[in-house]
């Protein structure tokens, strides 16, 4: 059977990327790309995009099992080095076998992802280094922490960016929507995980759920805010921390009650870190507590209070 092949168009090849990757999957290929001026007089006004050729794999074939030695043979390898190769504007007859990149993290992230998802060989994730200022805790730690430094962190915006907020109950989503609201973006950049209830927001509880969100966010120019539920104690937290781990956010937030005992929140916060670098803390239950200080213990700035940027990354 021949492959199929059709034609898509869009305002960017990496639009375009995206959008084969998250309708067709890593066996489909762009193998032509071209940009197309259309109107303008001498170039002036004129409009550009670009028309792409996609080919699939003929219906009902099975996939050819992928050359360890090769990993730009696989599927999504091979997708988007022919999409970079065409942004130069020339069809390449043998697809060329260089180091894929791209120019997003987003699409870093989904390449990785998918290529693991199809057998592909992947390069180890970077260690990410934790200031010196915000030393890991051990869980039940807290007390004796130093403060964090006065930089306030703030929700990632790029389109497709995988900023997670884990915490008990509904107080991930509560930031997830407050987060969202703040950044002008609709529901649509919302999805949740774990033991969220998130009725009327679409789930997204694996790595493949989690890169078809990044790919849609990455088509509707938003990020995605995924409200990860840990469920309401210590004791669920560790059947989360190894999947929290492997949805690789961008940025990582934990929601805390200000007016929980500390000692707890430590413990929790704790387990959480030891998995995965915590980027910032959002607070919420403020009039709730004479001393939403504790939070500072976490050694964690805070970047959200009560739905709102914070003004301090310390309280």
């Amino acid at each position: 059977m021949e492959p199929r092949r059709f034609q898509l168009e869009g305002p960017s090849l990496d639009a375009l990327k995206a959008q084969v990757l998250a309708e067709h999957g890593p066996r489909a290929r762009i193998i032509a790309a071209e940009k197309v001026t259309v109107g303008g007089i001498g170039g002036f006004l004129a409009r550009h995009h670009y028309e792409v050729t996609v080919e699939l794999p003929p219906r009902g074939r099975r996939a050819a099992p992928v050359d360890a030695d090769l990993p730009s043979r696989a599927g999504i390898g091979a997708l988007l080095a022919r999409a970079e190769e065409a942004e130069g504007g020339y069809r390449p007859s043998v697809p060329a076998l260089p180091d894929v990149s791209t120019g997003t993290n987003a699409f870093a992230e989904l390449m990785a992802d998918l290529s693991q998802n199809t057998g592909a060989p992947t390069r180890p994730p970077e260690s990410v280094p934790v200031p010196a200022a915000f030393p890991q805790l051990a869980s039940g730690a807290g007390a004796g922490h130093p403060a964090p430094r006065q930089e306030v962190p703030a929700p990632l915006d790029g389109a497709g960016d995988l900023v997670i907020v884990v915490g008990l109950g509904q107080d991930p989503l509560l930031v997830c929507e407050s987060m969202a609201a703040a950044a002008g973006f609709s529901a649509q950049a919302l999805r949740a995980a774990g033991a969220v209830d998130g009725s009327g927001v679409g789930r997204a509880g694996d790595r493949r759920a989690v890169a078809t969100a990044r790919a849609a966010g990455v088509l509707a120019g938003h990020p995605i805010f995924l409200a990860y539920g840990i469920g309401r104690g210590v004791s669920e937290i560790g059947r989360h921390t190894t999947l929290i781990s492997a949805l690789a956010p961008d940025q990582l937030w934990v929601a805390v009650d200000a007016g929980r005992k500390a000692e707890d929140t430590a413990a929790w916060v704790g387990e959480i870190r030891a998995a995965s670098v915590v980027d910032a803390v959002a607070v919420e239950g403020l009039e709730g507590t004479a001393t939403p200080q504790t939070v500072n213990a976490l050694g964690l700035p805070v970047g959200w209070l009560d739905g709102a940027a914070s003004g301090s990354a310390v309280l």
